[in-house]
């Protein structure tokens, strides 16, 4: 083997060594976030070959996706009524259900 083909590695290989999901490993490829990677084209299609210098690399931290037009939730927000919503939805479900069963109507 030559020295270039022992400094490279596949996107499959990076992602075992950094310890994280192959998709993950192709979405930072994608967004350009692992240096010196190389995006190579064959007869079969694209591939990406990484040098090993890249697994010195940080983490990126997990944020909200990109074009995500949802605000980050805070702490101050009272996220507690959707799950009452949903509950007296439930509720709601039942009774009607029970109605029917009985056989009266469920309005």
């Amino acid at each position: 083997m030559n020295k270039k083909a022992d400094e490279l590695m596949t996107t499959k290989t990076f992602a075992e060594e950094m310890g994280i999901n192959y998709r993950t490993a192709l979405n930072w490829l994608r967004e350009g976030l692992v240096p010196g990677a190389v995006e190579e084209d064959s007869p079969i299609g694209k591939y990406w070959m990484i040098p090993r210098s890249a697994l010195e690399m940080e983490k990126p931290k997990p944020g909200p996706k990109k074009g995500s037009k949802r605000a980050p939730v805070t702490d101050d927000q009272n996220t507690a009524a959707k799950p009452k919503r949903r509950a007296s939805n439930r509720e709601a479900a039942k009774k009607a259900l029970k109605k029917m069963r009985q056989g009266g109507s469920a309005k």
